[in-house]
């Protein structure tokens, strides 16, 4: 067989047959072949790929967003069961997870938040979609979701990335007719560009012309141009699609791998002595109990609600921030690659040293969120405040599960995920900006804070203008009156109104707006 086993399927032979080969065996690819569910698939794509840049409003990220996932979640669903494959309680998790992360897009405002939302729900769909055709390393939740993520994203679409066309070819070369038929498209649509270019500077050009175009009632319109514009951008999108749903419905570089090849692949990267890897790590340990015993004072002065000499809440605050954020992003470098590069010799010691540089992480997080704390009650909140917070329990919570890995042995990567998982669902669905706005106000009427920055609250989304209104018919100081009403006035972060499309809808927006008619 020349090292190869011809016919066989990447990812279709039996962990027994995989076994059981030589050594250095290699399994060569079946080239594809497509039934006619794999032919529809392939058209529905095309299409879905158009819906992608047609639905998708970068801009606002509203209500296009939960449409063109609902489309694509349906179309997946038909597809599998129409192969056999059923959802399995992991995979049904996961789409609970996939609708309650797409319906966040048309109930909130808050660009920012939508954004980091977006990559996520495209995350969470690869991952469903290898969870429902079962070509996991793992039917469950794993240290082995990186190898199975990396793997989904980037091999499997792209391995099987021509697929699309292939499979809308097929229908087409069964005949001699239907060939000349698809040239016949695919030559008028790379032509499309160039006609219609070429139509439109005549028209400007002579007023003859012109005057036939008007009377063959051809016009080159914006629309036009962006609907050949999403047709064509939406062609990478359908092949990359196609190879990931084809790739994992027939295992096609998609269940080739096995936990023992991925624990031999990184066990190659493992090159590093166990003596100059922990040698590192004490060092740095170190370098952290100086630093600690330095600046005592300093660090734990917020625990105490005071401030060192000649420093403002705000500085003292701000520079907690940024020393959290480096030690703690260095630390966690630091830990992952230690367990990736360096020998496991003396693995009793690998987890002293992670367990040493936890616990020191966890007390600088511990200090700076007791300064935002002591910041917050002084000059209330901001999306900048909020979102530190939030991230700097993120990393506690995550560097709690890895201090007590290293004592006690349970899946801590399940408990990461969904722990992380659900703390960000929870700054999805918390409604910052109205919170934010909310919390000051109240404190403010309850004369706990001294001022309130009005023009600070132009910074929150459409989320913020319920509670805004409301004290806008409240208060009667003019100048707060009237800054109220300018910064209620200008829509901040969405695009909606009632002029735009469905695409850019969201609830908030749609009620600021009719908040904003009462005031005009």
């Amino acid at each position: 067989m020349n090292g190869e086993l011809s016919g066989g399927t990447i990812g279709t032979l039996s962990e027994e047959t995989k076994a059981a080969l030589p050594a250095g065996t290699k399994v060569k690819t079946k080239p594809m072949s497509f039934s006619t569910a794999d032919v529809v698939l392939a058209f529905g794509m095309l299409l879905i790929g158009f819906f992608y840049w047609n639905l998708i409003n970068i801009d606002s990220l509203g209500f296009g967003v939960t449409l063109f996932a609902a489309i694509l979640c349906t179309a997946v669903i038909g597809y599998f069961s129409s192969a056999g494959l059923h959802q399995t309680k992991g995979s049904m998790v996961f789409l609970g997870i996939l609708i309650l992360s797409a319906a966040n897009f048309v109930l909130f405002d808050g660009i920012l938040v939508k954004s980091l939302n977006f990559l996520f729900l495209s995350g969470c769909f690869v991952y469903w979609v290898c969870s429902f055709a079962g070509t996991r390393l793992e039917n469950k939740i794993s240290i082995y979701i990186l190898s199975d993520m990396a793997h989904q994203l980037f091999v499997t679409p792209f391995c099987n990335f021509t697929g699309c066309f292939s499979g809308v070819k097929q229908i087409f070369t069964n005949n001699k007719k239907g060939k000349s038929v698809l040239s016949g498209v695919i030559g008028i649509l790379f032509f499309l560009p160039v006609l219609i270019l070429v139509v439109s500077l005549l028209i400007d050009a002579d007023a003859a012309f012109e005057s036939l175009m008007d009377q063959l009632q051809f016009t080159v319109t914006e629309n036009m141009i962006e609907l050949l514009r999403d047709i064509i951008l939406g062609l990478p999108v359908a092949c990359y699609l196609y190879g990931l749903i084809y790739g994992n419905r027939y295992g096609r570089y998609a269940g080739n791998r096995t936990i023992e090849s991925v624990d031999d692949k990184v066990r190659v990267f493992r090159v590093v002595p166990d003596v100059a890897g922990y040698s590192a790590l004490t060092a740095l340990s170190l370098v952290y109990a100086v630093f600690f015993l330095a600046q005592t004072a300093y660090l734990f002065s917020a625990f105490n609600d005071s401030l060192p000499h000649s420093m403002t809440y705000a500085e003292y605050a701000r520079r907690g921030f940024f020393e959290l954020c480096a030690v703690s992003g260095i630390n966690l470098g630091v830990i992952a690659a230690a367990h990736f590069v360096v020998k496991r010799d003396k693995i009793r010691l690998l987890k002293i040293e992670t367990a040493v540089l936890c616990v020191f992480t966890i007390a600088l997080i511990a200090t700076a969120m007791s300064k935002m704390a002591m910041y917050i009650d002084y000059y209330g909140l901001t999306l900048l405040r909020v979102y530190t917070s939030w991230f700097m329990i993120l990393l506690l919570f995550v560097f709690i599960i890895i201090l007590i890995r290293q004592f006690r042995s349970f899946n801590g990567t399940r408990i990461a995920a969904v722990g992380c998982i659900c703390l960000f669902m929870l700054l999805c669905y918390g409604n910052v900006d109205g919170m934010i706005a909310k919390y000051n106000i109240d404190r403010y009427q309850a004369g706990t804070l001294e001022n309130l920055d009005v023009r600070a609250f132009s910074e929150l989304s459409d989320g913020a203008v319920p509670y805004l209104y409301e004290l806008y018919t409240e208060t009667t100081e003019p100048v707060m009156k009237a800054q109220l009403k300018k910064v209620i006035s200008t829509p901040r972060y969405s695009h909606y109104t009632a002029d735009d499309s469905f695409r850019d809808f969201n609830l908030q927006s749609y009620k600021a707006n009719e908040l904003r008619l009462k005031i005009q």
